[in-house]
């Protein structure tokens, strides 16, 4: 995943700043006794995001107690972690599962060396996955729809919408996934779906002035391509995909804004859940577009303490 799916610190109340890290040092030890201390490098903010909406959906609850960091043993002092459970358990399998499709995904691209190191890191990638416990189900369902976009991004259409409406789905399938009531199921499927969105059309807008240079097709630059100077967006382009993205966001949040919190969950679930979508999200296309991108920044600390924005 790639980072992007951030809260707005200053606007969490402390409570709340606080339980977000417990549920971030959370998912990092779930996926460092589910899939291995090496797994935990590739959490992301994106991870996090998914395990937060379905606790919120789902109103399950996990104690949170003051532990020692398990893994950084150089960390003397304690912090609330959330203890495993079933929803920290799920975005550790598919933190796994993603990273695995992705290595295959580049051992397909690559050359040479580059291409070996990916076979190798698929092939670990996928008996890590394998003892996650992903559902085989989940597994075909994402393969068929990252196919389907590495399929359309090989036309290299002039449009962002057909790609980002693929990654949506693929990420609707996920947020959704085992979902057993209809109304949680479409209310996480389209808080998937628009984030999804979203993270298609940022991530390309972030690497524009990369792909630019290296002569890679990106579909924002194919599509503004007489707007971009330099590998810097025109300022028509900046407020165009700056609406395009807050409109992705605006049907999200409306989903969530259906979530009715089941007795005995933790309250702030959704109030950090609407904070990412109508702060976090918009601020972090704002600085991609007029402040040079998120690539140049990669870590943020929460409350004080380092963590890892993307892969």
């Amino acid at each position: 995943m790639f980072g992007y799916v951030k809260p707005m610190t200053s606007e969490l109340r402390l409570r709340e700043e606080e339980f977000y890290r417990s549920v971030y040092c959370g998912l990092c030890r779930s996926m460092n006794s589910l899939t291995g201390r090496l797994s935990t490098l590739t959490l992301s903010y994106d991870m996090v995001f998914l395990a937060l909406t379905r606790l919120a959906v789902f109103g399950e609850r996990y104690d949170i107690s003051l532990r020692r960091c398990g893994v950084n043993p150089l960390r003397l002092d304690r912090r609330h972690i959330m203890e495993d459970g079933d929803e920290l358990r799920y975005a550790a399998g598919v933190s796994s599962l993603l990273v695995e499709l992705k290595f295959e995904d580049d051992a397909k691209d690559e050359r040479g060396r580059a291409r070996l190191f990916a076979k190798m890191s698929a092939g670990i990638a996928a008996r890590r996955t394998a003892r996650s416990g992903v559902s085989e189900e989940l597994e075909a369902s994402l393969c068929n729809l990252l196919t389907e976009l590495y399929e359309a991004e090989a036309q290299k259409p002039e449009s962002v919408d057909i790609c980002a409406s693929i990654f949506g789905e693929a990420l609707g399938e996920i947020f959704a996934f085992g979902a057993s009531a209809e109304k949680d199921e479409r209310i996480l499927r389209e808080i998937g779906r628009g984030c999804g969105r979203f993270i298609y059309i940022a991530d390309a807008a972030d690497d524009v002035s990369e792909d630019i240079k290296a002569g890679r097709w990106n579909p924002i630059a194919s599509l503004w391509r007489d707007e971009i100077h330099g590998g810097v967006f025109s300022d028509t382009a900046k407020a165009a995909i700056l609406s395009s993205v807050k409109l992705e966001l605006s049907r999200a949040a409306g989903a969530a804004e259906l979530i009715e919190l089941p007795p005995g969950g933790y309250p702030e679930t959704l109030e950090i859940v609407k904070n990412i979508l109508y702060l976090g999200m918009p601020d972090t296309a704002r600085r991609i577009l007029y402040e040079g991108g998120m690539r140049k920044n990669k870590n943020r600390k929460i409350g004080g303490t380092q963590i890892e924005g993307s892969l």
